[in-house]
């Protein structure tokens, strides 16, 4: 006899299964190319395995606190990362397979129920998996997923102009020089006269 899946991480399970079914099926139509398929497919059931991975840990009581890493400046990568080879934007998902409207309604109802916020306040590392899953499929994600804002580091005071106090050994100019006298001018031949012959 099936038994609905009752526990916030068997409902994400069975919401993952959804959409990893309903992503196969596209291949019918021949609406989107195998290889992307396969790439929609594994992104799905990875997050499935993460999050059935951070709920074990988290009702087993051995789920670590997520380390908070100070906001340094990021040294330059040796190698540029790969680029993603699947769309981006809000509700892709939803533009390429529009069947996956149903997992997307499933998941919105699975966030506002009581007991998966309360796995999402003990656990924000699911928030990684669920704020990029919400992107997919275009929903909002709600309050107990919102990040909250990066805290920057302080900025640096600004070395105010050094100045020296008034009576201080080194001048921050020098003192002016005084000016040479102007030269005398030179006595006219005219008022001197001619020289004198002696007699």
């Amino acid at each position: 006899m099936y038994s609905l899946p009752r526990t916030p991480a068997e409902r994400f399970a069975s919401i993952i299964a959804l959409l990893c079914r309903t992503v196969a099926a596209s291949i019918a139509g021949g609406r989107l190319a195998g290889p992307l398929i396969i790439l929609i497919w594994r992104r799905l059931n990875r997050m499935g395995i993460r999050f059935a991975a951070i709920a074990a840990r988290h009702d087993a009581g051995t789920l670590r606190p997520p380390r908070r890493r100070p906001q340094a400046p990021r040294p330059p990568l040796a190698r540029p990362r790969k680029p993603d080879p699947l769309p981006r934007g809000k509700a892709w998902l939803l533009r390429l397979v529009p069947e996956a409207a149903g997992g997307a309604s499933q998941l919105q109802h699975l966030l506002a129920d009581a007991e998966m916020a309360a796995l999402i306040a003990a656990a924000p590392q699911a928030g990684r998996i669920l704020r990029p899953l919400c992107r997919m499929l275009g929903l909002r994600p709600p309050a107990a997923l919102h990040q909250p804002p990066r805290s920057r580091p302080p900025a640096v005071p600004r070395r105010a102009a050094s100045r020296r106090p008034p009576g201080s050994d080194a001048a921050p100019f020098a003192a002016p020089q005084p000016r040479r006298p102007a030269p005398a001018p030179m006595p006219s031949l005219r008022a001197c006269g001619p020289p004198k012959t002696a007699g």
